[in-house]
């Protein structure tokens, strides 16, 4: 759903509840890029089931990292639109590959 992709991405640490339940679901999770590469404002849109895996899209959706402006003249319409756009990530949660 984003249209940059990522230099770094954390581990998604599945919910324990989750993995009690042993339930699957996806965090359709929203942000804008900020100049240090950071993702900002993030917030959800939608999850499936709710109440279960928030959190922890959030916390992996804040832990990305793009690729920063730092290092190149900034183009001040550039930087403008990547601060403005905001970015949709579907994050997955699925048992396959979980203890």
């Amino acid at each position: 759903m984003s249209d940059m992709e990522p230099t770094f991405r954390p581990r998604l640490q599945y919910p324990e509840r989750a993995l009690r339940l042993r339930r699957e679901g996806r965090v359709i999770v929203e942000f804008r890029i900020g100049n240090d590469g950071a993702p900002q404002d993030v917030r959800v849109v939608e999850a499936v089931p709710p109440g279960l895996f928030e959190q922890s899209a959030l916390r992996y959706a804040a832990g990305l990292r793009y690729h920063p402006d730092e290092g190149r003249p900034p183009h001040p319409v550039e930087t403008m639109r990547r601060e403005r756009e905001r970015q949709r990530l579907e994050v997955r949660f699925e048992m396959r590959g979980q203890a």
